[in-house]
């Protein structure tokens, strides 16, 4: 579909505002008109931030697949193992529900995938019905049943305290360059484009992680889709996934290290977080960087993987000192070691490190 962005007007626009209103978000007085004005802007807006996408207002794959995702309800489809998975709002509240219940559904990201059946063949099991995997409005009201007699949804307690179990270095982990071939990402004024700085620190971090192997998503300058990326790390086997950026801002007095985790609705990854905060101090501290945080957000690559996955932009392209220490020949290294030692900590469990 084409971007729909403010000025648009059809048959898209009625779709859009037709769903927009159903998921109760106010459009004004002209209400469902056909024209893509100023309320629905505010509505397309407040919507991608209760989703944690870019509040940019504007309605690219990304958020019109998230809003019609949106749109469904509980026992309103049939839910079973399928290639591509089922996803949506039903498939969230079916995950929220498993999980206040203590069966582990994994990421709450709304993805119907093998461990959600599984944790609903385990519900099934326990609550006598037929252990097939196959959700349907049936399934719902006895999930319904006993989730009222619980304290209300919430996240299963991590025990490990955002930490692996066991080694992360002992399988492998996934090392994903952004950007890439067509998609040349943010491009600065002096020629250093994002993607070939992102592969650039792939490359080095490849070298050097201590991990049992590495795996890139991309060796080139090449195209791979987002489904492409998620399906290597997926598939792989491997313990996390690090997805490098850079950030670029139309003020270029923004500057900083920012880093992001999978969280969407309540739901947070507790091992993204906790690798995220080592990667984001270990980053900022290295660069001289302003330590921006690390954020839950509903991004592509962290919501299509089932392992721990994180984001990082090192710095802004768009900031005329950070794209000085960007241009610099020894910058992929330096971020690469950053990156390699906040991971050496983490799987260590450097508690006085991420306390400082």
């Amino acid at each position: 579909m084409r971007t729909l962005r403010r000025g648009d007007r059809g048959r898209e626009v009625v779709d859009l505002q037709t769903r927009l209103q159903a998921l109760g978000f106010d459009l004004g007085n002209r209400g469902i008109d056909g024209v893509f004005r100023e309320r629905t802007e505010l509505a397309v807006r407040a919507f991608q931030q209760h989703l944690g996408l870019l509040a940019d207002g504007l309605v690219g794959p990304i958020s019109w697949r998230e809003i019609v995702e949106a749109c469904y309800r509980p026992g309103g489809r049939l839910l079973y193992l399928r290639q591509p998975p089922f996803r949506g709002a039903d498939v969230i509240e079916l995950q929220q529900m498993l999980d206040d219940l203590g069966f582990d559904p994994g990421a709450v990201n709304g993805l119907f995938d093998p461990r959600t059946v599984r944790a609903v063949r385990d519900f099934q099991r326990n609550a006598g019905l037929q252990d097939d995997g196959v959700v349907d409005a049936t399934v719902f009201k006895v999930l319904n049943t006993f989730a009222a007699q619980s304290l209300g949804t919430h996240q299963l307690p991590d025990k490990s305290g955002g930490y692996f179990t066991d080694d992360l270095f002992s399988g492998s982990i996934v090392v994903d360059a952004a950007h890439g071939g067509r998609d040349t990402g943010y491009a600065s004024p002096t020629g250093i484009s994002e993607a070939d700085l992102n592969l650039a620190v792939a490359q080095e971090l490849a070298q050097i992680l201590p991990a049992r192997e590495v795996l890139l998503t991309r060796s080139g300058d090449e195209e791979v889709s987002a489904a492409d990326r998620a399906f290597l790390a997926n598939s792989s086997g491997a313990k996390m996934i690090v997805s490098v950026h850079h950030a670029s801002h139309s003020t270029p007095t923004a500057c900083g290290t920012a880093s992001f985790y999978f969280g969407r609705l309540g739901y947070q990854s507790h091992r993204g977080r906790m690798a995220a905060a080592y990667l984001q101090r270990c980053i900022s501290q290295t660069l001289g960087t302003p330590d921006i945080g690390e954020f839950g957000r509903s991004f592509e690559i962290l919501r299509e993987t089932n392992i721990p996955a994180i984001i990082l932009e090192p710095l802004h392209l768009t900031n005329a000192e950070e794209l000085d220490l960007a241009s610099d020949p020894y910058y992929p290294a330096t971020v690469a070691e950053a990156i390699a030692s906040a991971l050496e900590l983490y799987a260590g469990r450097d508690t006085a490190f991420i306390a400082v």
